[in-house]
């Protein structure tokens, strides 16, 4: 499987680059995960392909459980889905980047710190692999 995260917003917290690193080396185990920041929607649009299902996060997005997303993320390779974009964006997107999104998903309904918000979705890809490969996710 082949997950990228794509942001219009830059890690600039030393914490939330050391933690993605350290999640993107854990996930490694179990997919491909590459991290993109992207300073304008005709990026955002290059990094989005078609075949690709795309998960928004935002605010206005659904409230999942782990095991949701864990179950999700099985059910798309179960598919024949073998790329998952997330795109985390603060920001109002245009009409042709919302046309590519499939679901909308929220870590919470409050605002988020960015880099707070990175590092969050970096363990829960980490933890939905970890659940489908029924394997304990504390150490």
């Amino acid at each position: 499987m082949n997950i990228k995260v794509i942001t219009l917003d830059k890690i600039r917290d030393k914490f939330a680059k050391e933690a993605t690193a350290e999640y993107t080396k854990r996930l490694s185990k179990y997919c491909k995960l590459s991290y993109k920041e992207c300073k304008s929607c005709t990026q955002v649009l290059k990094e989005l392909d078609d075949k690709s299902f795309v998960v928004h996060i935002s605010t206005q997005g659904n409230l999942i459980s782990s095991e949701e997303l864990a179950k999700k993320i099985s059910d798309l390779a179960l598919a024949g889905k073998s790329d998952i974009s997330f795109l985390i964006s603060q920001e109002e997107l245009n009409e042709r980047i919302q046309e590519k999104i499939n679901i909308a998903l929220a870590v919470s309904k409050m605002d988020i710190d960015f880099s707070v918000l990175i590092v969050i979705l970096h363990e829960q890809i980490y933890r939905a692999y970890r659940i489908n490969s029924n394997e304990p996710y504390h150490k």
